[in-house]
């Protein structure tokens, strides 16, 4: 009973996950996203959380992105959405005032580079992984095909393909479903989770030869 409650619900998530990428499809990261890129020399080193205080003061508190750039870290990167930048003009001087009061400075707004960066299709940050993950799964479905023939090949094969399709979907429906933004971490999450079904796929499927074994001596 639970195991068809599990799966009821993995299939719900799918579903609604599908249409959720189908009709809004997945939100990407601030960095992948049409934004726009603020480069701010200091000439002193400065506090991330300091300059994320400012940059929300001056831009809001949507999604901002701070960074140190230079080798010596006196100079900070603001990424900040399109939304964010309407007015950037005036922003930026508003940003150069706050910076200077706070660290003491006489910089010119004029001297802060602006920079419109175009959206990145998350295609081409997925894509990538694309050919090492079939690559991986054939030779892992080569191995257990081999390995646990005598339960029957297609079988085996269609179990692990369902299992490995299925986990994924799941972690793309989840988030889709929650709007979580698609950003560098997301692709090693998704291989993490690869490995650990086939890997429990793969603990099972032993478990079962096993027995399959000791049931036709």
């Amino acid at each position: 009973m639970k195991k068809e409650i599990i799966y009821g619900l993995a299939i719900l998530l799918i579903i609604v996950g599908g249409i959720m990428i189908a009709t809004l499809g997945l939100k990407a990261d601030i960095t992948y996203s049409k934004n726009v890129r603020i480069d701010v020399y200091l000439g002193k080193t400065f506090e991330n959380e300091d300059m994320k205080q400012i940059a929300n003061e001056v831009f809001g508190k949507d999604r901002i992105l701070v960074q140190k750039i230079e080798q010596y870290g006196d100079m900070v990167s603001i990424t900040i959405t399109q939304k964010a930048a309407e007015n950037v003009d005036e922003k930026v001087k508003e940003l150069n005032e706050k910076i200077n009061a706070k660290y003491e400075l006489e910089n010119k707004a004029e001297d802060i580079v602006i920079v419109n960066q175009p959206k990145i299709k998350l295609s081409s940050v997925l894509l990538p992984y694309i050919a090492p993950l079939i690559v991986s799964s054939i030779i892992v479905l080569v191995y257990v095909a081999i390995r646990f023939r005598k339960m029957g090949i297609f079988k085996i094969l269609v179990n692990y393909i369902f299992c490995i399709v299925a986990s994924e979907a799941v972690f793309l429906s989840i988030l889709a479903i929650a709007r979580i933004p698609i950003n560098r971490a997301v692709m090693p999450i998704g291989l993490i989770i690869y490995i650990v079904t086939i890997t429990i796929v793969t603990a099972v499927k032993e478990n079962n030869y096993h027995n399959y074994q000791e049931d036709n001596k």
